[in-house]
């Protein structure tokens, strides 16, 4: 088909369904999620061109073609200076081309900026009268999937999409095919790539101690973040946040385990295709020099036998698990380094398969406290992932009914939920981002976590550390049915909306259960902080609820709560 042609049927097909005046949207995510008609001739119109009434749309429409092509498609664009809603070119506008917003998930996340949480920022010095004689091989620590991903460019990283082809086949399949908003393939790409909504700064004031750091040296020399996307600021930029928390948290300690792709086993250019063993070597470095003041020796600690005390006077309070270790470490800086292959990385079942990921995660957690004490005498880090991932026939039938306006959205959307999920509550609606998938998933994963806790007494444990996707404000895991950047679903439940489970707290618990269960702390002290910590877990509890087109069921998988 000419791309002109499927360019104006694209145009009807968006006109036809959609309110078009910028100016009338009143948040970000509804302004950047539309798209209208520029007429280059007067581009200084804050109207859309989609306003017409369906038969003078057919004939304009009808008029494009590749000679002809007097207007564009173009996004609304959302303005921070002014937090107002503009057409593109509009004089109103008063933010240049560098400062206004395109997309929805660029919008800024719903998330308290002017405070931070209570007690999570500082929790192991808080607790470490109780926690303190204890090793981080002993703790539960809560984690984030993908920790940077906040922050994802539109540029492809050189190591980023070759592990995703469905990715790689949208890209080549509607890049040139169809004529639409600069950027918009390339933003479709993050959609599927982002897991997180808060800083790596927010995260650790919301109680994260455990970060999922991908890296990869990009093509211009320099390294970077990434998930099939480059971040936007440099590796380095990331790692000074890191370091700039921890000075002022002086009582705290951070694991970080640094990969390309979560693959600690992996080596040379396996690992880091395309990278030398002398540009990794130099990169880190840098990293040792950056936390020279923080970061771990193993000459004198090790995680299996050094109390959290002993790491904190010893200022060792940074402690990378690097992934290529032989390679990536130069062997007079390998002491500032574990070796990335000790990270028991058990990965478990994604949300497409819930009924399974259900029982693997029960079973993980009932036999955890064996599980840890294997890994702890070989100087192992038990890490559980309860991540999530975009199934590939989710994300080409989001794709076709972004991009294609002749697909049969009927059609689409069963394929999406029958052949791509196992939820029986998930009818009607296909997730369109990766975050909308990992919100249904940690919507399920509540489960399993409430489980363990509360068999603590009946010998459940949770791992050394857990990674996961949508952190959202006070420790919490996102498992309602809004997007972080405000973008709302249409026939939800409107009061599960921002629904959350306190997911920090919940581990955080569970370390003063361990701790007092090994004697350390009187028992007066251990139930001051585990009524503390209860109350603190109240605010959140866990809510069960069902909502027949979005994936909830508050009696799917069998509860054993």
């Amino acid at each position: 088909m000419p791309s002109s042609t499927l360019f104006a049927a694209l145009v009807l097909a968006v006109a036809n369904g959609a309110v078009w005046d910028c100016d009338k949207q009143t948040s970000c995510a509804s302004c950047t999620g539309l798209s209208h008609l520029l007429d280059e001739s007067n581009p200084q119109e804050d109207v859309l061109r989609g306003d017409r009434d369906n038969e003078n749309q057919q004939a304009e429409v009808g008029l494009l073609g590749d000679d002809e092509l007097g207007t564009q498609l173009i996004g609304c664009n959302w303005c921070p200076l002014d937090n107002s809603c503009h057409a593109y070119g509009s004089l109103l506008n008063k933010c240049g081309s560098d400062d206004y917003l395109k997309f929805p998930d660029v919008c800024p996340t719903d998330y308290p900026s002017e405070t931070t949480p209570e007690f999570l920022g500082d929790w192991m010095g808080s607790l470490n009268d109780v926690i303190g004689n204890l090793t981080i091989l002993d703790l539960s620590l809560p984690g984030t999937h993908d920790s940077l991903t906040y922050d994802l460019s539109t540029t492809i990283s050189d190591g980023g999409i070759d592990d995703y082809p469905e990715l790689s086949k949208i890209l080549n399949l509607f890049s040139g095919a169809v004529d639409i908003i600069p950027g918009q393939i390339e933003d479709f790409i993050r959609q599927q790539a982002r897991t997180q909504g808060l800083t790596i700064s927010q995260q650790l004031d919301n109680g994260v101690r455990f970060v999922d750091f991908r890296q990869m040296k990009e093509g211009k020399g320099d390294w970077y973040s990434l998930h099939c996307l480059e971040s936007n600021q440099l590796s380095l930029t990331y790692l000074k946040e890191i370091h700039d928390w921890l000075v002022a948290h002086p009582k705290e300690v951070v694991v970080a385990w640094m990969t390309k792709h979560g693959n600690g086993e992996a080596k040379g250019d396996d690992a880091y295709p395309g990278v030398s063993a002398s540009d990794k070597q130099a990169y880190w470095a840098q990293v040792v020099n950056l936390f020279d003041d923080l970061i771990i020796d193993t000459d004198v600690s090790s995680p299996n036998s050094t109390s959290i005390s002993d790491l904190i006077a010893r200022s060792h309070r940074f402690i990378p698990y690097l992934g290529d270790y032989e390679e990536f470490a130069s062997d007079d800086l390998k002491k500032h380094a574990m070796d990335g292959s000790l990270v028991d990385n058990q990965l478990g079942s994604s949300v497409e398969t819930e009924a399974i990921s259900y029982q693997s995660e029960k079973d993980a957690f009932s036999g955890a406290a064996t599980t840890k004490k294997s890994d702890k005498a070989s100087n192992r880090l038990f890490l559980r992932s309860m991540a999530t991932s975009s199934p590939d026939c989710q994300i080409e039938a989001t794709a076709y009914m972004k991009f294609d306006p002749f697909a049969n959205t009927d059609d689409q959307i069963k394929a999406c939920t029958s052949g791509c999920f196992d939820i029986p509550s998930l009818v009607g609606w296909c997730p369109s981002s990766l975050m909308d998938v990992a919100q249904m998933g940690a919507y399920y994963k509540q489960l399993t976590l409430e489980m363990a806790y509360n068999n603590f007494d009946q010998g459940w444990e949770f791992p050394n550390a857990i990674y996961l996707d949508s952190l959202d404000v006070d420790g919490t895991i996102r498992v309602g049915t809004n997007l972080p950047w405000g973008v709302e679903k249409e026939d939800d439940v409107e009061e599960h909306r921002t629904t959350r489970y306190p997911y920090a707290d919940t581990l955080i618990g569970f370390n003063v259960k361990l701790a007092c269960k090994m004697g350390q702390g009187d028992e007066t002290r251990c139930k001051e902080l585990e009524d503390m910590i209860d109350g603190r877990r109240d605010k959140y509890k866990m809510e069960l609820w069902d909502d027949g087109k979005y994936g909830r069921s508050s009696n799917w998988p069998q509860l054993e709560i």
